[in-house]
């Protein structure tokens, strides 16, 4: 191979390379006694869905659900699978008298049955490629 083919080819990967990096998904979870605590005793009674519910709100970051020019509220998306809660919570803005999510925030916590936080798993941030 000569020099200039060389240094083509390591170009062409370097750009494969930083192409595929830029595609992917990066995991990114909340965590601390704020965002993600586990303060219950596990001898705790179990949680209602209304519950786990209330417990998620005290978990989000400050501010989140508004009310601000762009969030009105949030709405809670519960589900209670493999003796645990999960928690689907999407802002959204009132407009004309529904709920539009466009464009706005999710985050999704998986609780213990007995409230503990297992994660906290924040959406896409504004102005993300996906």
């Amino acid at each position: 191979m000569t020099g200039g083919l060389r240094w083509r080819a390591a170009v062409a990967v370097a750009g494969l390379v930083a192409g595929a990096a830029g595609a992917g998904p990066v995991d990114v979870y909340l965590h601390g006694p704020q965002l993600c605590p586990g303060d219950v005793p596990k001898s705790a009674p179990r949680i209602t869905e209304a519950q786990a519910i209330a417990r998620t709100r005290t978990m989000l970051p400050a501010g989140f659900c508004g009310p601000t020019a762009f969030v009105t509220g949030c709405t809670y998306d519960v589900e209670n699978e493999y003796d645990s809660w999960r928690v689907y919570v999407h802002q959204y803005k009132d407009v004309g008298g529904r709920k539009d999510k466009g464009g706005l925030q999710h985050t999704y916590l998986i609780l213990d049955a007995v409230g503990n936080c297992l994660a906290h798993i924040p959406g896409t941030e504004f102005g993300a490629n996906k």
